[in-house]
């Protein structure tokens, strides 16, 4: 699943192909499709001050605990982690262009005229809160 989050949303998205001989589903490809290495990470914020944490309207250090290691990876901490990591999402201009770009390719129209329709394939998109990941 990939993370997308722009200036007034976040959401997870899978991307998978039914696979009819298995019957299941294959591997999640979102970050495959959204080419996420170009894309712009949420930013590592371990490193920031209360003044950098402001400015992105996240509360100071002590409040959301950033010097705290909960979990394993310290990745994520009392839901709002230091971020930086693969998978902690990815800052686009449009989720919602986003989210049309990948139905578009299901139903084989727009930019994905060529290719045709693809009914194995699934687009999940699941919200999520918008205030757990820094303004920008």
């Amino acid at each position: 699943m990939t993370i997308l989050i722009d200036d007034s949303k976040a959401v997870e998205i899978s991307i998978r192909e039914w696979d009819e001989e298995n019957t299941q589903y294959g591997p999640d490809w979102s970050a495959d499709f959204y080419d996420v290495g170009l894309l712009r990470q949420v930013p590592n914020l371990s490193d920031y001050t209360d003044a950098d944490l402001a400015e992105l309207g996240l509360p100071p250090r002590a409040v959301i605990q950033l010097d705290d290691v909960v979990e394993p990876s310290g990745s994520f901490i009392d839901g709002i982690g230091t971020f930086g990591c693969d998978g902690d999402g990815y800052m686009v201009d449009g989720i919602d262009y986003c989210i049309e770009q990948a139905n578009d390719m299901v139903a084989g129209i727009g930019d994905f005229d060529i290719s045709g329709p693809q009914p194995n394939q699934v687009v999940d998109v699941t919200e999520l809160d918008r205030g757990m990941y820094p303004k920008f």
